[in-house]
């Protein structure tokens, strides 16, 4: 009887023990929401929504109700920003077409969560003032700088392809944005493929000649809202407020675009002209990543390998995730 009086004190102390052990950890269960995330964001000098809504705080105070904080992490695009990712140093960031493809090849754990732009101008091949070059197809011969893996090199060759002509019917100069501007404007090239804010610089502040841009040929140039992968899984309320605030801040750039404007040439130094210019050239957009986007980015991925700028293809499908940007439109239409 003894022995079984002692199992049962045995058994009740044991189960006394597992549910102060419960409890401790429901304590902590709850506690660790409290925690405060720090959220890394990318951000450039640059014509941007994103830049608008750092200056005015608008993110910081989104956050702030999921007690979240925002670090902002001054980043050149590119393999910066992917590099910065792969690390853990960055957590959101918009970047270019050819970014997104290149980072999918090294394998860098990111989702495009958002289109953050349409704009089938803010690419194109200018021309020096007075050049005598009228279409593409005079082009054959000439000297024309660009930087290889670019959505302005894509372009280039596109528009090669639709006047008859090859890479081979003309010199190509593989220069930097900043090395291309100085040839230039120095007259030791006779064509230039880039893309904004230069674009707009060179047509507004130098007098250059579009030649042809994307609506030429029906060429979309986009750039993409990107998430590192485990923060997409660790903290969806945040991307989806991130992404709430980009539509806003478009919204209110679109009602308010002067004042946009003067934010913008401010923090750039830019001339407020081409400020307007990049803005209506870029098309700054917060929509879903459709079909039609991806499988442009498919043969962007062909065309970059064919041309030997990259070592393979990729299926820009399987980094695609737009429930954040779909439940972020869902949020604000219902409010």
């Amino acid at each position: 009887m003894k022995k079984v009086q002692l199992l049962l004190l045995i058994a009740v102390v044991g189960l006394v023990m597992v549910l102060s052990a419960c409890g401790s950890n429901k304590e902590t269960d709850i506690s660790s929401p409290n925690e405060q995330v720090s959220v890394k964001i990318g951000v450039q000098h640059a014509v941007h929504p994103l830049v608008l809504a750092q200056k005015k705080g608008w993110i910081e105070e989104e956050f702030a109700k999921h007690n979240a904080k925002v670090e902002w992490v001054e980043i050149q695009g590119g393999p910066a920003q992917f590099e910065a990712l792969l690390t853990n140093r960055l957590d959101l960031a918009i970047t270019g077409n050819t970014g997104v493809i290149t980072g999918q090849i090294a394998d860098i754990p990111f989702k495009e969560i958002a289109i953050g732009s349409t704009g089938q101008k803010n690419v194109g091949i200018l021309l020096p003032k007075g050049s005598a070059v009228k279409n593409v197809a005079d082009l054959k011969g000439k000297k024309i700088a660009v930087a290889k893996a670019t959505a302005a090199y894509d372009i280039l060759f596109r528009l090669l392809d639709q006047a008859g002509l090859k890479g081979s019917d003309v010199q190509i100069i593989q220069l930097n944005a900043d090395e291309a501007k100085a040839a230039f404007l120095g007259g030791s090239i006779d064509a230039w493929g880039i893309g904004e804010p230069y674009l707009s610089t060179a047509v507004v502040d130098d007098g250059a000649i579009v030649l042809a841009d994307g609506a030429t040929i029906n060429y979309t140039s986009p750039a993409f809202q990107i998430a590192r992968t485990k923060f997409t899984e660790e903290h969806p309320e945040l991307v989806t407020a991130y992404l709430k605030v980009m539509e806003n801040t478009i919204r209110w750039q679109n009602e308010n675009l002067d004042e946009a404007v003067n934010v913008y040439a401010e923090g750039t130094k830019l001339n407020p002209d081409v400020v307007k210019s990049v803005i209506h050239n870029v098309s700054f957009a917060n929509v879903p990543v459709s079909d039609a986007f991806v499988k442009a980015q498919g043969e962007l991925s062909e065309f970059l390998f064919k041309e030997k700028a990259v070592d393979k293809t990729v299926d820009p499908s399987l980094v695609v995730n737009n429930t954040f940007i779909e439940q972020a439109l869902k949020e604000l239409d219902n409010k």
